[in-house]
C-alpha cells in the first residue's frame, strides 16, 4: 500500500468539496498589472516528478511556482533543486521529516506529530531553514504544514511558529473561508487523482468570479503519489497562460505579500 493512502484519503475528500463549493478566497486586493484573481501554484514533499515534469511546464508558460521541500530528496537531485531557485521559483519549508498524526499514512513511529513536541517541531523547521538557505541562500521562508497539521503532542504549534521568527508565511490545506487571509494558516486546496484539466479550470476561474486568490496544492505530477496527470496540469498552466491578463500567477510568498500589503 501506498504510505500516503490514507492522507490521499483525506485530501481527496477536500478537494472534492472543493470542486463543489468555493475555490478563490475572496479579497479587497488590487492584483498586480490589473489582474482580477491571483494563482498560486505549490507542490509537496521535493518529488522527483515536480523536476521532471512540473517545472518544464511551468518554465514554458513563463511561470513560477512554490516548491515546499521537506528534507528527504535524494542528494543528486541538490543540485536540481539549486537550478529551480536560480530560475527564480520558490523553495519552501516543509519540515525535514514530514511528520504527521499516528495512521495519517504508514511511517515510522518517531515521525508521528504524537511523539513530537512544539520545541522540537520548531527546531526541525530551523533545521530545515538551514537546509534550504544551503541550497538557494535565501534567509526568508515560507512553510506548508505536513498533512495540513499543526499539532504536535497534543498543542497547537501556530501561535509559537508565528512569534519565532522562522517563516514570514504559512500555507496550510482546505477550502477558502470568507473574510481575511490568515497569513500562518493560508487556505491550500489539494486534488483527487481523478481531477482533470477542466476541474482544475474551474477551480481558477471561481477565483476569477470573486475576485480573489486560489491556492492550489499538488504533489506527484504525471507520477509519484498522490498525483495529477501530466496532461490536467499541462491544461491548467496552458489556460492561465492564455489567461494572463485576467490571472496573475505568483509564489505563494509573493501572493502573501500582496494580502497582507507587504510591498
Amino acid at each position: 500500500m501506498n504510505r500516503f493512502v490514507v492522507q490521499g484519503t483525506a485530501l481527496v475528500i477536500a478537494g472534492m468539496a472543493a470542486l463543489a463549493s468555493a475555490a478563490g478566497q475572496s479579497t479587497s486586493v488590487k492584483w498586480p498589472g490589473g489582474a482580477q484573481a491571483a494563482v498560486v501554484l505549490s507542490y509537496d514533499d521535493a518529488l522527483r516528478s515536480q523536476l521532471d515534469v512540473a517545472v518544464p511546464q511551468l518554465e514554458r508558460a513563463g511561470f513560477k511556482g512554490t516548491f515546499f521541500l521537506s528534507g528527504t530528496f535524494a542528494p543528486e537531485d541538490v543540485e536540481r533543486w539549486r537550478n529551480v531557485a536560480a530560475s527564480g521559483h520558490e523553495l519552501g519549508n516543509h519540515s525535514v521529516f514530514h511528520p504527521c498524526a499516528r495512521g495519517t499514512f504508514d511511517m515510522p513511529e518517531q515521525y508521528n506529530n504524537e511523539r513530537y513536541s512544539v520545541r522540537t517541531m520548531l527546531t526541525e523547521i530551523r533545521t530545515m531553514n538551514t537546509l534550504l538557505h544551503a541550497i538557494d541562500g535565501r534567509t526568508e521562508r515560507t512553510y506548508a504544514t505536513p498533512c495540513g497539521q499543526s499539532v504536535v503532542g497534543g498543542e497547537d504549534y501556530t501561535a509559537p511558529l508565528r512569534t519565532s521568527g522562522l517563516v514570514k508565511y504559512v500555507r496550510g490545506t482546505g477550502p477558502n473561508g470568507a473574510g481575511p487571509i490568515d497569513p500562518f494558516n493560508a487556505p491550500g486546496m489539494f486534488f483527487p487523482e481523478t481531477v482533470t484539466g477542466a476541474d482544475l479550470i474551474a477551480y481558477v476561474e471561481d477565483a476569477h468570479r470573486r475576485g480573489g486568490l486560489a491556492v492550489l496544492g499538488f504533489h506527484g505530477v504525471g507520477g509519484d503519489y498522490l498525483k495529477v496527470s501530466a496532461e490536467a496540469h499541462q491544461q491548467l498552466v496552458t489556460y492561465l497562460h492564455d489567461h494572463h491578463d485576467v490571472f496573475w500567477v505568483a509564489t505563494f510568498r509573493q501572493a502573501m505579500d500582496e494580502t497582507q500589503g507587504a510591498h
